[in-house]
């Protein structure tokens, strides 16, 4: 198994609404299973892998900052903490965010939360949809566009912006 192996591959057959998504994954003996998953499970598991990833990637992450230098914390960028009103004002701007999501048709909700809520690429996203590059992009802008017109001005006349 190589260092960056995912722990799910995906799968997909159909189109449009009648797409399927199949995760497969190998299981406590090393046998591959697969099995019918939903979306919503789809976009975990995706995200699961993500992180897998990520953890893999990083050798430095069991560091706790206190054990770090001044030097040492400021070459890594200490983390910084927001207040509570714009805890409480970002929270607000989430849950805004994820219910105009939902409003948005399944496959740009998807790509729009893989692309710019869990960072993959268009290329990552178009081969594991078996689609192309281009399909991804418009279903990204297209769900952009739909969220302008679903938020109106209420983001932009945010305090924070």
């Amino acid at each position: 198994m190589s260092k960056h192996k995912t722990t799910y591959e995906f799968r997909f057959e159909g189109r449009g609404s009648r797409r399927l998504i199949y995760a497969s994954f190998r299981d406590y003996r090393g046998r591959k299973q697969e099995t019918l998953v939903t979306e919503e499970v789809y976009l975990e598991l995706v995200q699961l892998n993500r992180s897998i990833k990520n953890l893999a990637q990083s050798t430095e992450r069991h560091i706790e900052y206190r054990s770090l230098s001044d030097e040492a914390l400021v070459k890594r960028g200490a983390p910084t903490y927001p207040s509570a009103e714009e805890e409480a004002l970002n929270n607000l701007l989430r849950e805004e965010l994820r219910s105009a999501i939902s409003e948005l048709p399944t496959t740009q909700a998807r790509r729009y939360r893989l692309v710019r809520m869990w960072g993959y690429s268009l290329t990552e996203i178009a081969r594991k949809e078996g689609c192309s590059i281009p399909a991804v992009w418009n279903s990204v802008t297209a769900a952009e566009k739909n969220l302008q017109e679903i938020l109106g001005d209420r983001v932009k006349n945010t305090p924070s912006n």
